[in-house]
């Protein structure tokens, strides 16, 4: 995985007042936290973040500190903040790591094929969307490809059929459904049955007809 360059600037001010007055000026307020050190509120031009993320959530990223006064540090992003209903970004929290040490990040399922359970009538139901996995940053990637192109209805695929890239240890429950292939429920019209008669007697109806035609015939003797 190639590393990213970013540059940001501290940040004296904290709080909803100062964080709102970053963003009008098209910068992002973030954090920066980890290994022993104490956290560090950064700012971080909107843009530049954008165009970062999109590499994905998973890349590997030197900070460039200004006035920082220490080596740029590597980072990962741990938490992104978004408006839900804008979904512009509020807030970034940058995470330092090792690349040599492991990390445990989540990692998108991507169906890849076509399922022959579709034309059988069937629909794919992708229950299981991200992993979390475990490997060295430069082992991560940001997402795990699922072959469906044998799945028939009736049929499901686990955590345990995903194929890991090189290095990295799929840490979810090997018996977790991934995706599964089923037949809608049709609603079942079900006719009224016809209430039993208990034997000797006559059914209503029947009994009624019995009655007039034999009241027709007295009339006409």
């Amino acid at each position: 995985m190639l590393q990213r360059e970013l540059s940001v600037t501290k940040r004296s001010q904290a709080g909803s007042s100062a964080a709102g007055r970053l963003r009008r000026q098209g910068l992002v307020p973030a954090v920066l936290y980890g290994r022993g050190v104490d956290p560090i509120a950064l700012a971080v031009d909107a843009k530049a973040m954008r165009e970062l993320l999109h590499g994905g959530h998973n890349v590997v990223v030197r900070l460039s500190v200004e006035n920082g006064g220490e080596e740029p540090p590597t980072v990962m992003m741990r938490e992104i903040q978004r408006h839900p209903l804008t979904g512009a970004l509020l807030n970034v929290d940058f995470q330092r790591i090792s690349l040599t040490e492991k990390v445990q990040a989540q990692v998108s399922v991507t169906l890849v094929g076509e399922a022959p359970g579709l034309k059988q009538g069937g629909v794919l139901d992708h229950v299981l969307r991200e992993v979390e996995v475990e490997a060295l940053p430069t082992d991560l990637s940001e997402q795990i490809e699922l072959d469906v192109s044998h799945l028939r209805v009736g049929e499901s695929l686990h955590v345990s059929d995903l194929v890991a890239p090189a290095g990295v240890a799929i840490l979810a429950n090997a018996t977790d459904v991934v995706v599964s292939m089923f037949v809608p429920r049709a609603v079942e019209e079900v006719a009224p049955v016809a209430a039993e008669v208990p034997e000797g007697e006559e059914a209503p109806a029947e009994a009624e007809g019995e009655a007039a035609e034999a009241s027709e015939a007295t009339d006409e003797g």
